[in-house]
């Protein structure tokens, strides 16, 4: 099954290295140069982006929150800064994964492997707790009857959260399935933020929570409520 990945990348050079890199894995690889230029290439399904943080014609992170919030495509952002607020940024306008300029390309790969891996679909199945309904196939939530946007990054941790039911998940467990707990960026305080997100859109009070439960000192659990 062929595999479509987006480079939004506006230095030339590495753009196309890149794409090379990714077609000798057997990647089919659609190169643009600014956010202009990634809008129009939208109309075809893309199964990965990588998108630059700082291009010419904007911020990447508000063109992922502004454009693509809402669809399950996963982003790896690229960028030379590596500081905690920065990646923080970033997740929270939905980035799944961070890569930081200049990095080796062996590795991007991997790392575009595994987002892709943990991507794909799961069991094709419709799941309704309550208000809530989630398909599985189409990975799309209904909240009250109506569509709830959800990033790459949430619509995991939500299957992850259904597929574990009544599960007392640990910190640890969900950085390690969520995430890559190797990576030196994933911290408690990314995990808080993430959950913080999801709440609120699944959650008639983020505050008191019916879904997903917080077992002190522990982690989360997923109930129906």
């Amino acid at each position: 099954m062929e595999q479509h990945i987006l480079i939004i990348e506006d230095d030339k050079t590495l753009n196309g290295g890149i794409a090379f890199a990714l077609e000798k894995e057997g990647y089919i690889a659609h190169s643009v140069h600014s956010l202009l230029e990634a809008e129009q290439s939208l109309g075809r399904k893309m199964n990965l982006i990588l998108l630059d943080v700082n291009l010419p014609d904007g911020d990447g992170r508000d063109f992922l929150q502004n454009i693509l919030s809402g669809q399950s495509v996963p982003v790896i952002c690229l960028t030379a800064l590596d500081t905690e607020e920065e990646m923080l940024k970033g997740f929270w306008a939905g980035c799944d994964d961070y890569v930081t300029k200049p990095f080796s390309m062996p590795v991007l790969i991997m790392k575009i492997k595994a987002l892709l891996k943990r991507s794909e679909g799961t069991s094709r199945q419709i799941y309704c707790f309550g208000e809530l309904v989630y398909d599985f196939d189409s990975k799309t939530l209904k909240r009250h009857d109506s569509a709830v946007e959800l990033t790459a990054l949430e619509v995991r941790m939500l299957e992850y959260f259904i597929q574990n039911k009544g599960i007392v998940l640990t910190r640890e467990n969900l950085l390690d399935k969520i995430w890559d707990a190797r990576e030196r960026y994933v911290e408690e305080k990314t995990l808080n933020v993430s959950i913080r997100r999801l709440r609120k859109k699944i959650e008639d009070n983020p505050e008191e929570p019916r879904h997903i439960r917080t077992v002190f000192g522990i982690g989360y659990k997923w109930e129906d409520g």
